[in-house]
């Protein structure tokens, strides 16, 4: 057995393998090597291919040099034999004088160069040759490294080191092929994260960055070696199960993820919780190309997302006809934004001073009147306007109008003195929303916030309380006065509110009683009017509609109404008319 050389080899060290029978040439390109300075070589000599191969299983070398024929080996055997041997590490051949075109063979073969043996004694040509040799290998191996690292960023996600866009659809297209050919059904599963973009807002990326490696984790560990998971991008997973023929199985394992995914997810000194909405297409009773699973497991998530989020739903034909309503409503929404002539108004529904009977203040509440769909419920195109981002565009256009009215109505000498208008919680947790589109428009009807109270709801508040204060802060800055809309419905703790600048709490239709309601529920809206009492806060009681329910609030020492006991909300609403509702109302104010 070969000697073995020493493993613990210089920066400026360089081991040789060099095979060669003659001994003459090999203590010719010994001593050519040895008169280098600034490089020490290292060498092991072989005799034999055989001999050599030996040395190339226990150890490791940064060049071979090797005469073509040898007693075991020759020509280009002892090329292949040495190349499939070890591709890595590069190879100078010695080459007789009538071989240079079996040498460049070689070298079109893998070997890095050739020194003619008529040319072993010269020494600055055999250095030349091998460091060269090296330095060119050295090229080609951090080229080929650079090549299959951008194969890597093309095919994975960089965050979870999971198949990418690209990937998984190379990866479905081959399930549909394969299941195509052996009619063996599978599941295409797409998921979205609930609640990750609060973590995204006000943890910062880093921390969501995190978290989606965590997912990524916990989806892998759900499934098999056979099946694939994906992240498309941002919160969006996909997952592809195969053999997927039994549905009771199939639902096991989904709830399963929704189950794994719903353990709260600790990185740094934060605790994260997010949910997944899922959406199941199966083949091919869903869709027998990529496409139809896409759409339909893509319809489903957001069925899912529907029907309460946190659970997981499998398409339906229906399915495609609630899809098809929601693109329509959706296209109409874009184009009520941004083509003219304006689809949207706002109606303004009065707030009632219970003590004073006077009407100091009203709600803008918006309404569109489609040209195609008509009437579309505010229940129904708000929701839709916050899942597409449009939500900031119709906020901009709701303070543009309100602040144009009020402007209005304090050039003609009218009341009210407060249009109250609801902020969505994108567009208050929107850093630029502040600056890009409040400032501009208070500077255009040349006033403050005075005269506007803008509503966020409880839920909207409650995601960063430290972020929240800075926000209203901001905005009392400027004059405006904050209301928390749907009081009552967040299920939170109330320290919060002691902490923010509040002037108003609107307490949440649901709460609303009358005197012939149980003691409970008088109880508890005692317990908020009375909470709003002790902090120095507006009361405003929502939903009013009847003298009885009037009645239980100034008992209650409630400061405000707002409902249909005094009019539904109108465009152009007359103070004077709710006036006499108010004076020929069977209750003393």
């Amino acid at each position: 057995m070969p000697s073995t050389p020493p493993s613990n080899l210089l920066e400026d060290q360089h081991h040789i393998l060099l095979i060669e029978d003659d001994d003459i040439d090999r203590k010719l390109i010994k001593r050519a090597l040895n008169y280098v300075r600034d490089i020490r070589f290292i060498f092991s000599s072989a005799a034999n291919i055989h001999e050599a191969l030996q040395y190339l299983d226990h150890n490791q070398y940064d060049i071979i040099v090797t005469d073509l024929k040898l007693p075991d080996s020759s020509n280009m055997e002892t090329v292949n034999s040495l190349l499939s041997h070890h591709k890595k590490i590069p190879i100078v051949i010695l080459s007789g004088i009538n071989d240079e075109s079996l040498a460049l063979s070689a070298v079109h073969a893998g070997v890095e160069d050739f020194i003619p043996k008529q040319y072993i004694g010269d020494q600055n040509l055999i250095v030349r040759t091998i460091r060269h040799a090296m330095e060119r290998h050295n090229l080609k191996i951090g080229l080929e490294l650079t090549r299959e690292r951008e194969r890597y960023l093309a095919h994975y996600d960089q965050v979870t080191t999971l198949p990418n866009r690209l990937l998984f659809l190379d990866r479905i297209f081959q399930a549909v092929v394969q299941a195509k050919r052996t009619q063996e059904p599978f599941a295409l599963c797409f998921l979205d994260l609930d609640r990750f973009k609060i973590i995204n807002d006000t943890l910062g990326h880093g921390i969501g960055d995190a978290v989606l490696k965590v997912i990524g984790e916990r989806l892998l560990q759900c499934v098999r070696n056979s099946d694939t998971v994906a992240r498309l991008g941002g919160d969006e997973f996909t997952i592809i199960l195969r053999n997927a023929s039994d549905t009771e199985k199939l639902k096991k394992i989904t709830q399963n993820i929704i189950d794994e995914i719903n353990m709260p997810i600790i990185t740094g000194r934060h605790k994260c919780n997010v949910g997944a909405s899922i959406g199941i297409a199966c083949f091919p009773e869903h869709g027998e190309t990529t496409e139809q699973l896409l759409k339909n497991a893509d319809m489903a998530m957001y069925e899912a997302k529907h029907k309460g989020r946190n659970q997981f739903h499998f398409f339906s034909d229906n399915l495609s006809e609630i899809s098809n309503k929601n693109y329509e409503l959706e296209t109409a929404l874009r184009d009520a934004i941004y083509r003219p002539p304006c689809q949207f108004a706002l109606h303004y529904q009065p707030k009632v001073n219970l003590i004073t009977q006077e009407i100091n203040s009203v709600e803008a509440l918006l309404r569109w009147q489609s040209p195609i769909l008509g009437n579309i419920p505010p229940d129904q195109f708000i929701p839709l306007a916050e899942d597409t981002g449009l939500i900031a565009k119709v906020d901009e256009w709701v303070l543009k109008q309100a602040c144009k009215q009020l402007y209005l109505w304090k050039k003609a000498g009218l009341k009210p003195t407060t249009i109250a208008i609801n902020v969505s919680g994108r567009s208050f947790n929107d850093e630029t929303f502040l600056n890009s589109a409040v400032i501009p428009m208070l500077e255009k009807y040349q006033t403050n916030g005075t005269g506007i109270e803008i509503e966020i709801t409880e839920r909207v508040l409650l995601t960063d309380l430290e972020q929240t204060q800075r926000r209203l802060i901001q905005l009392k800055g400027l004059g405006f006065n904050i209301a928390i809309d749907d009081f009552g419905t967040g299920f939170s703790s109330l320290s919060y509110l002691s902490k923010l600048p509040i002037d108003t709490l609107k307490v949440d239709g649901a709460f609303i009683c009358d005197d012939k309601s149980s003691k409970k529920e008088q109880a508890v809206l005692k317990a908020i009017i009375d909470l709003g009492k002790a902090l120095e806060v507006n009361v405003v009681a929502e939903c009013v509609e009847t003298d009885n329910q009037l009645k239980l609030l100034k008992q209650l020492h409630c400061d405000e109404g707002q409902g249909w006991l005094w009019g539904k909300p109108s465009v152009d609403w007359q103070p004077e008319k709710i006036a006499t509702l108010i004076k020929n109302s069977s209750i003393e104010y």
